[in-house]
């Protein structure tokens, strides 16, 4: 970002020649002429994606599908933009101010049509100047040096002045992402005793969330969405905390009323999508994955696991010429990156292109991986559930063979309730011996994970890091994850352990706790990171 806005690199992007000509007028009026143009979503990915731009000046609505402040919204969270980027949206609606007054990722600023060549210039210098007060704390963020950009923020406070609400919005969203969530909420709050300001909601509900206060995080989120119709991210934010807490057909209407209000949000449309097909609706989930496509187009945030997704919901519904087009678009999309989520995805198309289980059998090794998400198990079902020859009647279950031990092995990974279990048989489809397999080994879960934990209440601290230490190793399940971190914990403080022996079970607990971000109440998780490491230390 140069320190002078004349020599600043601007991508103008409209569909229309005209339009787009007549800004790069009006810039080289305020002595702006290193101006580039894109007249399409795509091509404005492709210039931001591969350029280096000061600013953006983008039309709102390009008139095929996705507008300005989805494409904005996408490439921010995609990191593609870059925090220093000044972003103007350009509209001929004045109802946009509508949705920009409660954008979470909103426009730096944004103009109505017409405007003037001195309107935009000093709106422009406004914006230059507050991101060059910003920038210290933006570089900082975009190395992945949230400690030291909280810091940066924090030096900055005294000297904000204009910029000290800017300045504060970062700083409380840093202080979320590091999981010091009570400085966060002190914030959000103090910003709200002084007005009723959207994002410091929304931020406040997230804490509230990753408390475990989630009946306060739902009555917030309510309140913003009552208050702020147009609010998208409260909305999204509501539907995740329904999907945690399993109530499905709950998130799936918030997900529709959110999409109402903009429909072509790539993110949104595959995660409404993808919860389509866990909950066994092949319709619904065609008709919104198809959307994300169309509009994804060149996007990054198009993902390969979305595109397999579809093809099975095509197949389901048997469209066969559909879903063979996706699962070869998924097989393209995930050659690009040699991730192993990539490899899972590739290799469950080529088996329901070929029609064989062996590249199932391949797709097992995986199976404990981090990378391996509840999205990916579903797929697996799926095309398990397409590719393995017909269930018979009164059918044995033999946990040894497949696809028995492939499906013992996603069950004891994903079931920690009732709900996911349920999503898991309904991938399955009508096999009703797989049904039941999958719940006995939910069950197998359950009672194992109970009498752990009565080992611990009865004291026999031991016993219960022998039972559930090697079987959270296993199964690298969530819920045994946790318990045999607390056993653990327990058991160093009241066993006389070896040095050796203390070393391996700390750095195994150590291992389940980084596993549990995201899944546990950050700041219980943050305790027992912070008692293990007190533990190691003092040994």
């Amino acid at each position: 970002m140069s320190s002078d806005l004349t020599q600043a690199h601007v991508l103008v992007a409209d569909d229309a020649p005209t339009v787009r000509q007549s800004i790069r007028l009006t810039l080289a009026q305020s002595g702006i002429t290193r101006v580039d143009t894109a007249n399409s979503i795509g091509e404005t990915r492709r210039r931001v994606r591969n350029g280096n731009y000061d600013v953006v000046l983008c039309d709102y609505h390009f008139g095929e599908g996705m507008n300005g402040q989805e494409l904005l919204e996408e490439l921010r969270r995609s990191g593609e933009l870059p925090l220093s980027t000044i972003w103007f949206m350009i509209t001929a609606e004045a109802s946009y101010e509508k949705v920009v007054a409660v954008a979470e990722v909103g426009p730096d600023d944004y103009l109505i049509k017409p405007f003037t060549s001195a309107l935009l210039a000093k709106r422009l210098h406004i914006a230059w100047t507050r991101k060059a007060f910003l920038k210290p704390t933006l570089e900082r963020i975009n190395k992945g040096d949230i400690e030291g950009a909280i810091v940066c923020a924090q030096e900055a406070l005294p000297q904000a002045g204009q910029y000290r609400a800017d300045l504060i919005r970062v700083l409380a969203n840093l202080l979320v992402e590091a999981g010091r969530l009570d400085e966060a909420q002190r914030l959000f709050e103090e910003t709200l005793t002084n007005k009723v300001v959207p994002w410091a909601k929304l931020g406040l509900a997230r804490v509230l969330a990753r408390q475990g206060n989630q009946s306060q995080a739902e009555s917030v989120l309510h309140a913003a969405i009552l208050t702020h119709e147009h609010y998208v991210d409260a909305y999204e934010e509501l539907a995740a905390l329904y999907m945690a807490e399993g109530r499905m057909e709950e998130a799936m209407g918030v997900y529709e009323k959110c999409m109402a209000i903009s429909p072509n949000n790539v993110s949104r449309l595959q995660k409404a999508g993808n919860l389509a097909n866990m909950m066994g609706d092949s319709g619904k989930a065609r008709k919104l994955l198809e959307r994300a496509v169309f509009c994804g187009g060149n996007s990054s945030a198009l993902s390969p696991e979305t595109v397999l997704q579809l093809a099975l919901a095509a197949r389901r519904d048997g469209a066969m010429g559909d879903a063979d087009k996706y699962l070869r678009m998924a097989q393209e999309l995930a050659k690009r990156d040699d991730t192993i989520i990539n490899r899972v995805i590739g290799k469950l198309a080529a088996a329901i292109f070929q029609n064989k289980t062996e590249f199932l059998a391949e797709v097992e090794p995986y199976i404990p991986n981090e990378a391996f998400t509840q999205e990916a198990a579903i797929g697996f079902l799926m095309t398990a559930d397409m590719v393995c020859p017909p269930s018979l009647p009164e059918e044995e279950a033999n946990p040894a063979m497949a696809p028995y031990k492939w499906l013992r092995a996603i069950a004891r990974r994903f079931i920690t309730t009732k709900h996911l279990s349920n999503l898991l048989e309904t991938a399955v489809g009508q096999r009703h011996a797989w049904k039941d397999f999958i719940q006995r080994c939910g069950a197998e879960i359950t009672d194992l994970n109970n009498l752990g934990v009565q080992m611990m209440l009865k004291n026999r601290t031991a016993d219960a890091v022998n039972l559930l230490l090697p079987q959270a190793e296993e199964t690298r399940n969530n819920r045994l994850m946790l318990s045999a971190s607390h056993a653990t914990l327990k058991y160093l403080k009241t066993a006389d352990v070896s040095r050796d022996e203390r070393k391996r079970i700390c750095s195994t607990a150590s291992d389940f706790i980084e596993r549990l971000k995201g899944t546990l109440e950050e700041g219980a998780r943050l305790n027992l990171r912070n008692e293990l490491n007190d533990m190691l230390e003092k040994s």
